[in-house]
């Protein structure tokens, strides 16, 4: 194979890989940007948002829920501690349990219980909040939520400047994994992807398992994906699969 013919085939994997990463956020930048609507009407009018405020979104996640090509487990909006009148701790959820149909997520906000849901202090949730920006957390196991392998997708969501929360989805790695696998499939070396902490997200070969750690060769490609915030790499390795 030519370099030429080489490039060119990086270039449409990583397009698109690109391309099934910025349709969740596009999803997720959707729920916030409804989020904000309804809260700069409130402010407008000298009022402080209840809990009911965020129902006007569940028709809008359950449809995305319903969708045959859909490979998000869970998706909503969480919201900052305090930014409701009525709720302390809240999040607008809902997830497609084992019997398929979409159903409300329900969490124990109960400060004095042992199995309180705190997701305050969750990467997913602090780091959009900390940096403004995307992220991806994990893979990682939802041991509070819904106990899968998942990959946690976030927008931060600001309103008058100020931040309000997260809209986020859960996806689980093994449907996602397929996904990306079928993307890397097209390389002819060796490849996979890594996130920020150097874990492996999906591979094209049996010599590299998915949520393992892993340290690049020297001689392999790195080639970050976009958005650049969330710090996954596509690598390249000079071995033919």
């Amino acid at each position: 194979m030519s370099t030429m013919e080489k490039n060119d085939e990086l270039r449409q994997c990583t397009q698109r890989l690109e391309d099934i990463l910025c349709k969740v956020f596009e999803q997720l930048d959707t729920l916030a940007e409804e989020v904000v609507t309804v809260w700069s009407a409130l402010d407008a009018e000298g009022k402080k948002p209840t809990s009911k405020d965020l129902a006007f979104l569940q028709p809008t996640i359950e449809e995305r829920l319903s969708e045959n090509d859909n490979y998000i487990h869970g998706t909503g909006v969480v919201l900052e501690p305090g930014e409701l009148a009525d709720q302390e701790l809240f999040l607008e959820w809902f997830y497609r349990p084992s019997s398929g149909k979409v159903a409300p997520m329900m969490l124990n906000f109960n400060r004095q219980s042992e199995s309180f849901y705190n997701y305050q202090g969750m990467p997913w949730f602090t780091r959009p909040k900390l940096t403004g920006d995307a992220s991806v957390e994990g893979p990682f196991v939802d041991l509070y939520g819904t106990e899968l392998y998942i990959l946690a997708f976030s927008v931060p969501i600001f309103a008058g400047g100020h931040f309000v929360g997260v809209a986020a989805a859960d996806i689980a790695l093994h449907e996602f994994d397929q996904l990306l696998t079928r993307c890397l499939l097209h390389m002819k070396n060796e490849a996979f992807i890594i996130n920020g902490e150097g874990r492996i997200v999906a591979a094209n070969s049996a010599n590299w398992f998915v949520g393992n750690m892993a340290s690049p060769p020297a001689a392999a490609k790195l080639h970050k994906l976009k958005p650049l915030s969330i710090e996954w790499s596509l690598v390249e390795l000079p071995v033919p699969r």
